[in-house]
């Protein structure tokens, strides 16, 4: 019996550890064939460290695992979890389609995996998915729905840039802190929003958008920041001044 044979029947061992290092041996001597049995064992798997093992020998062979990953979306619900955090290691486009409708499931711990994984794939399809969910939810979601706009990067920056300027001022809040994470130089078109945010909004909104303007390579930064800077908001006026001194610091 070869030692690839041996790592597949120790996979349904009933001790964890024997299982762990049977998917070890799984992930380093596997090849594509060994790829619908390890999305079967891994959707099957009840420890969380055999669970984390088996993703990483799943994702070993992306492009072979990638159909059954799919199809265990809709024929393992229990498992959809551990799906979608294998499907946001292999960051297909391809699987874009087939994730979307989870970013709206029930269960929240769902859909903010789903979340991650769309916004791991760096896809513009994926912007309208994550858009709609600013300002809802509870910390936890809030912070993983920024963190997932932060992967997707560039192509979720047009739809941030548009939630600056509306009613809701949670949504402006968690747009805001969502461009802060993007960053230069994906965040660059959002530079003249900002600043009517910086300069305009109320205060918690407005250090939001500082830190995130701040940190922008963009022609309108440093005339807002003097403007604050020289305003008659005294707490504006010395977090400007403190970025302004920052940004020559590392200029320097």
């Amino acid at each position: 019996m070869t030692t690839l044979e041996q790592a597949r029947r120790a996979a349904y061992d009933l001790d964890p550890t024997i299982r762990q290092r049977a998917a070890v041996h799984l992930g380093t001597l596997g090849d594509d064939a060994q790829s619908a049995e390890l999305v079967a064992l891994l959707v099957a798997e009840p420890d969380f460290f055999v669970r984390e093992t088996l993703t990483w020998a799943v994702c070993r062979h992306p492009q072979a695992a990638l159909p059954h990953l799919l199809a265990a979306l809709d024929d393992a619900p229990g498992a959809r979890v551990q799906v979608l955090h294998a499907l946001s290691k292999i960051q297909s486009p391809d699987a874009v389609p087939q994730i979307l409708p989870f970013a709206t499931d029930d269960d929240p711990a769902v859909a903010m995996k789903a979340w991650w994984a769309l916004g791991r794939t760096g896809t513009p399809e994926a912007a309208p998915a994550l858009l709609p969910h600013l300002g809802h939810g509870d910390e936890e979601q809030q912070r993983e729905l920024s963190r997932a706009l932060e992967q997707l990067g560039a192509p979720g920056v047009a739809g941030l840039t548009d939630a600056l300027s509306t009613t809701d001022p949670e949504v402006r809040l968690h747009a805001a802190r969502a461009l802060v994470l993007v960053g230069d130089p994906a965040a660059r078109p959002a530079a003249a929003a900002l600043v009517a945010v910086a300069e305009g909004d109320d205060r918690e909104i407005a250090m939001v958008a500082l830190e995130a303007l701040a940190a922008l390579d963009a022609p309108e930064v440093e005339p807002a920041l003097e403007r604050l800077r020289d305003g008659e908001d005294r707490f504006r006026s010395l977090t400007a001044q403190w970025l302004l001194a920052d940004r020559a610091e590392r200029r320097g």
